[in-house]
């Protein structure tokens, strides 16, 4: 794995940093931005993670140890934590610091603007249990907005070892793809590096990319803040703060904060409504090369990125002694897509295809797997109106449901 090249002396030559992302597909800056407010986000962050019982009592936040389990956004216990970082004003005014700003005007014109959903990545600990994101992906597949932007920001020191963000160099060029595979420390086509607070790292949402494990004792905070021309549609989810639902609402959020200038968006701007996965066309591009792709292409890109998500979130702890192999079965207007999910003890894969024989076979339609996988029709409904066909184990198809992570 190489170091990212830094492009902090080409940080005011808009020709030559959109020439490193048509190249590379990112863009580093060291030190751009001013680290002491960051690191007191980092540490207002702790404290309130400590009130909500993730770090051990009686010691400073920034010291304290971690109280397990581990929590992460796919399971109930992990938003006390994370509504008490949403309401943290500078977490999302951190971006407005004009040394950001003005790269990415830079970089995109005067109509570009950050979503109003801010992501905030709280990583514990590999060993205490799976963490989302360790696979490669590109935001494109979440977002559905061509030619958007992420703007990747630790609010701690990352070195190797707590898990920073690597990035597939090139991979901005090879289209919407699916990404089956984790981080090759061995390839040289991955860039890394240890990061400081006042780093940034911006790429492309079609650049490949994934989180490192964490093999500390310590949690990795940063922030994924993405940007996008006022041109485009956005998703209407993106005004609304993230993981909104168990996560309450701006009003809420923004009660004691000095402005709400942070989560304001151009006027006339234009919202689309996303089911939660289908891949738009994505058109011709003045940042990266895009591939010529057929509508089955782009939707098994998509069943991908939810298969890998399945995989990431298996709970071994849930599964021991099972062997089981849950097919699915996805009907579309383009082309019919079967996956298999083979569980084997402590073991998790994802096969598109797949030649074991079924425990269980689930179909449905990649419109109302979409809606089911999306957290926007439920499963039960589905099944009782034959949107969702139960084939096999039926044992095995209530079990499953246990060994993986909400």
């Amino acid at each position: 794995m190489r170091d990212l090249r830094e492009s902090s002396a080409v940080v005011h030559d808009p020709q030559e940093i959109r020439r490193r992302i048509a190249e590379d597909g990112y863009i580093f800056l060291r030190g751009l931005l001013d680290p002491a407010p960051i690191r007191r986000l980092a540490f207002d962050t702790l404290t309130a993670l400590q009130a909500e019982g993730w770090l051990r009592d009686g010691h400073p936040p920034d010291e304290a140890p971690l109280e397990p389990p581990a929590r992460d956004f796919k399971n109930s216990n992990f938003f006390g934590g994370y509504i008490a970082l949403q309401r943290l004003e500078y977490f999302h005014a951190l971006i407005h610091q004009p040394a950001l700003t003005t790269v990415m005007r830079n970089l995109f014109g005067s109509d570009v603007f950050p979503h109003p959903r801010k992501i905030g990545r709280i990583v514990w600990p590999t060993r205490l249990g799976t963490t989302p994101g360790i696979y490669a992906h590109q935001d494109f597949v979440v977002e559905g907005v061509p030619d958007m932007f992420t703007s990747w920001i630790p609010f701690v020191d990352c070195p190797r070892e707590l898990g920073g963000l690597a990035i597939l160099t090139g991979s901005q060029n090879e289209g919407v793809v699916p990404r089956l595979h984790r981080v090759d420390p061995g390839d040289d086509a991955w860039a890394t590096t240890d990061y400081r607070v006042g780093d940034v790292l911006i790429f492309h949402c079609l650049t490949a990319h994934a989180a490192l494990p964490n093999t500390t004792e310590r949690l990795r905070l940063s922030g994924d803040y993405r940007w996008q021309s006022s041109a485009q549609e956005i998703p209407a989810d993106a005004l609304l703060p993230h993981l909104h639902g168990p996560v309450p609402g701006w009003d809420e959020l923004s009660r004691d904060w000095s402005s709400t200038d942070w989560i304001k968006t151009p006027p006339g701007l234009r919202t689309t409504e996303r089911t939660g996965g289908e891949l738009p066309d994505f058109p011709a591009s003045p940042f990266v090369r895009i591939p010529p792709q057929e509508p089955y292409d782009r939707e098994h890109t998509v069943l991908a990125g939810i298969f890998n998500n399945m995989q990431d979130s298996f709970r071994p702890e849930k599964a021991v002694g099972e062997n089981a192999v849950i097919e699915y079965r996805i009907v579309s207007e383009s082309g019919n897509h079967r996956w298999q999910v083979q569980v084997s003890g402590s073991r998790c894969l994802a096969v598109p295809g797949g030649d074991e024989d079924a425990s269980v076979t689930i179909t449905s339609t990649l419109h109302d797997y979409l809606m089911i996988t999306g957290g926007k029709a439920d499963p039960i409904d589905a099944f009782g109106r034959g949107a969702l066909v139960i084939d096999g184990d039926f044992t095995v198809a209530l079990q499953q449901t246990e060994w993986f992570r909400d």
